[in-house]
């Protein structure tokens, strides 16, 4: 298992780790193992919460890895649920996946959904600095083992959710375009249509670090309740005023048009852990801050004046299947086929 490190921080209260229980058999601290253990004791508390960096633990990880995020999906749909605008994509092969980071293994990608409200001054489910944005795009993740999202969600390492806060910008974001795009074929409840299909490159912004972790629960309508990791990117979607517009045309299952669908803000909250020899201990919920490094001045970046390049690379199943690619990915059997012949000869000149 990859050790991880606690960053130096100016010594706060709330940011001090917990002392180490041998009876509880608590993790060392300092690993991922640590991180899982406390889903244990936070994973039914309440979400959503406000992240920022003042609030929050710094902790060192190993980097965040996105695999297949450059590969072609097959096709991908959209869906008016009434309550959210929901994407899911298929793959013929191998579906784009996380490892590394705050994960002990890996943890494939399942749908993409959308969080907004009746105007700019909130949308977003979380806040970050105690600041609500136009809107919030969540991508949910479970672990491989599973195989599929439900039963993921019965364990409480089971489900990742990736939440992206979508700021006002001028300009409108082109990842959010592709999507918006789709919108007039399903304003009515309960309708599909198809958009692409992109890799999720396209779509998403990737990091490898600056990112925001906590356990939490995720309730439903039907009253069930779930385990969930949250994790909060410091990097940025945007959108402009008219894509923000489009997606209050979107009808809820009343036929009127969809306002706003996110959760009331919760707080922080504390915990107790009973001890059959002393008093019982309370701790507030964790958040932590995975491999604080750009500006700390803001809990959010800076959106970025030009796209950034992608950070995706592909999983061993492709490189060495590459017949597995689709035909949009030809260009990168041309250049696995050029880096095999690179490293052929350089075994023979040296």
């Amino acid at each position: 298992m990859p050790i991880a490190q606690q960053q130096q921080t100016e010594p706060q209260e709330e940011t001090k780790p917990p002392p180490v229980d041998n009876k509880r058999n608590e993790p060392p601290f300092g690993t991922v193992d640590w991180l899982y253990y406390w889903a244990q004791f936070e994973g039914q508390m309440p979400t959503p919460i406000d992240v920022s960096l003042t609030g929050s633990m710094a902790y060192l990880c190993p980097e965040l890895k996105w695999y297949n995020y450059n590969v072609y999906a097959h096709k991908i749909k959209l869906t008016n649920t009434g309550y959210t605008i929901l994407l899911g994509a298929k793959w013929m092969t191998e579906r784009p996946y996380l490892e590394g980071g705050c994960f002990r293994d890996k943890h494939v990608i399942s749908q993409v959904h959308f969080h907004w409200g009746a105007d700019m001054m909130g949308g977003s489910e979380h806040t970050v600095d105690k600041r609500r944005y136009p809107g919030e795009m969540q991508v949910t993740y479970f672990r491989a083992q599973y195989m599929t999202q439900q039963e993921a969600l019965k364990y409480e390492d089971g489900v990742v959710v990736v939440c992206y806060m979508i700021k006002y910008g001028v300009n409108p974001d082109v990842r959010l375009e592709r999507i918006i795009e789709g919108f007039s074929r399903c304003r009515p409840p309960k309708t599909t249509t198809r958009i692409g299909p992109y890799p999720m490159s396209l779509l998403m912004p990737m990091f490898y670090e600056d990112y925001f972790l906590y356990w939490g629960r995720l309730a439903t309508v039907k009253g069930d309740s779930y385990t969930v990791r949250w994790l909060v990117p410091r990097v940025t979607m945007f959108a402009s005023f008219d894509q923000m517009n489009e997606f209050r045309k979107l009808w809820n299952p009343w036929d009127e048009p969809n306002l706003g669908n996110f959760r009331p803000l919760q707080e922080r909250g504390k915990f107790v852990i009973p001890d059959d020899d002393n008093p019982p201990v309370t701790f507030d919920r964790h958040i932590w801050c995975i491999n604080p490094y750009w500006n700390l001045y803001n809990s959010t970046l800076p959106i970025p004046r030009v796209p950034e390049r992608s950070i995706s690379i592909l999983s061993p199943e492709y490189r060495t299947k590459w017949w597995m690619l689709p035909p949009q990915n030809e260009y990168m059997i041309t250049e696995m086929i050029n880096e095999q012949e690179n490293a052929e000869n350089k075994e023979i000149t040296t």
